[in-house]
């Protein structure tokens, strides 16, 4: 498996939800320079969701892991990461990272693309920027031959669970947990 190069995914998109409402934005695959915004962002997502449950609070050493995340997304084949800056004053407004996952090889299908994190800054959510995101993450993993693309989702968090029903996913799988005093 390549990784296909920019000009093999969908071009560099500019969008915006309806004339004078927002300013426009652009797509790219993440590069260098882009690290510390996609930080920022990923930051303000799991303080997001750790706010829906305290379990998703980032540990002491997610900057560590974070980094290493990242540097397969700017070098490795097998992940990616797309962010989205506005057009004009180029702050960044939204990000996803997918990656390739490989599961035990007990199981038959072991393998699959993952959505590890997908963020839209507040002023952009409802806006599209969400669903063409996601929609480069799936373009890019049809592109390296992965036909299955999984993420979970935290699940008191209804507008996400209905973002991703309305993109076509689907519940396979459900996680319970017994906390134990």
């Amino acid at each position: 498996m390549t990784t296909p190069t920019t000009s093999t995914l969908t071009p560099n998109l500019r969008l915006h939800k309806a004339p004078h409402a927002r300013p426009e934005w652009e797509i790219h695959c993440a590069r260098h320079m882009d690290v510390a915004d996609v930080k920022e962002l990923f930051c303000k997502l799991h303080s997001f969701n750790a706010a829906l449950d305290p379990r998703f609070a980032l540990s002491d050493q997610w900057e560590a892991h974070f980094s290493i995340a990242m540097q397969r997304a700017l070098c490795a084949d097998d992940a990616i990461c797309f962010i989205a800056r506005e057009i004009g004053s180029d702050l960044p407004c939204g990000f996803a990272l997918a990656a390739v996952h490989h599961d035990s090889d007990m199981w038959r299908y072991h393998d699959w693309v993952e959505v590890e994190a997908l963020y839209v800054e507040e002023d952009h959510r409802g806006s599209g920027l969400a669903g063409i995101l996601l929609n480069r993450a799936c373009e890019w993993a049809e592109s390296i031959g992965q036909l299955i693309v999984q993420l979970y989702v935290t699940g008191s968090n209804e507008r996400a669970i209905r973002f991703y029903r309305h993109s076509g996913f689907r519940v396979t799988q459900e996680i319970m947990r017994k906390v134990l005093a």
